[in-house]
């Protein structure tokens, strides 16, 4: 993959959700000192320079990077994804969920080298599926705007009416999804 290639596709983080588990906005709880959504993006900088906040949440302006606002308010992950997609003038691009600090750029780099062969790739360790870490192209936008429109909102039931692929990671801590202020506490210790 050269350079040009990989700084191409914008990355769209999707920061809504009610973080019910976690008590606060996810992308704005700290890590070692660090906002999630900065860690996030340090692993994005080496893969693209487009970054964009999904969110209705006007916090994430102090990162000084473009917002973009659900068009199908309360829909979850696919109004999010749709939002994004809607958004962009590329014909792909990368979505990531804004509560996976440990992400590194590697997984990233991985994805984009795959993004021609299918619909959707999206990462997958032995145990999980990771959808909100994935490439996703434009020709999926009817078929998205139609499950929305009838409020058929589970992600893994949509994605698997589409052309999908799910790239096998063995790299599990990278992908740990940290969404209660337990598993805040217990990677914090993990990584002092």
């Amino acid at each position: 993959m050269t350079e040009s290639s990989a700084h191409n596709i914008p990355v769209y983080i999707l920061c809504g959700g009610k973080s019910s588990r976690m008590g606060r906005d996810k992308g704005l709880a700290m890590l070692q000192e660090k906002h999630f959504i900065d860690h996030i993006i340090s692993g994005i900088n080496e893969v693209s320079k487009e970054i964009v906040f999904v969110t209705q949440n006007s916090e994430y302006s102090r990162f000084g990077l473009p917002i973009v606002n659900d068009h199908y308010i309360d829909k979850g992950p696919l109004g999010g994804i749709h939002a994004a997609l809607k958004h962009t003038n590329q014909e792909r691009i990368l979505i990531l969920s804004c509560d996976i600090p440990l992400l590194d750029a590697s997984v990233l780099k991985r994805l984009i080298a795959e993004k021609k062969t299918a619909d959707i790739i999206f990462a997958e360790t032995a145990t999980n599926w990771h959808p909100l870490i994935g490439i996703y192209s434009k020709r999926i936008l009817k078929n998205l705007e139609a499950h929305l429109e009838k409020d058929q909102l589970r992600l893994f039931d949509f994605i698997k009416t589409n052309n999908y692929r799910a790239l096998n990671f063995t790299a599990e801590r990278a992908f740990t999804n940290i969404n209660t202020p337990e598993v805040l506490a217990r990677v914090e210790q993990e990584l002092n």
